[in-house]
């Protein structure tokens, strides 16, 4: 597996990646081997909806940013690709608890035109996927 991907930026202020963000998930990212991204991550109990377990938005934050990265993957990391998510799903298995290390992949699909497809999904300590999410994310035009 290649090295971390830290979005560290002195203007990255990003709620999920960006490292300049005190309230930020400061989540980062490795490429793996045969395509696809994954994140290892700690939810704290600042993130809770029930006790001690990760609220359904923090899950939901935590997906989206690791199916970006999958299509910046896919792309290349190219700086001059815009991408937004445009249809996000979530399907919520299991409990995802904090304090403990998760394992989040990312995957691409497929394309079609300006829009990608991807899925990933929050992976207990065995390997069980506690939340699965499907999204289509759409090239822009910067304005």
């Amino acid at each position: 597996m290649s090295d971390w991907i830290v979005n560290d930026g002195p203007e990255n202020r990003c709620f999920g990646c960006g490292h300049q963000n005190p309230s930020g998930l400061r989540l980062r990212f490795r490429r793996l081997e045969g395509g696809g991204v994954e994140s290892l991550y700690s939810v704290p109990t600042a993130y809770a909806g029930a006790p001690g377990i990760v609220h359904g938005g923090i899950q939901a934050a935590i997906l989206d940013e690791v199916l970006g990265f999958a299509v910046h993957d896919a792309t290349g990391f190219d700086d001059s690709i815009n991408v937004v998510t445009v249809d996000f799903r979530l399907r919520y298995r299991r409990p995802v608890a904090t304090e403990t290390e998760l394992r989040v992949v990312g995957r691409y699909v497929r394309s079609d035109g300006r829009d990608y497809y991807v899925e990933g999904d929050i992976l207990g300590a065995e390997g069980e996927v506690l939340t699965h999410a499907e999204a289509r994310w759409r090239r822009i035009e910067p304005s």
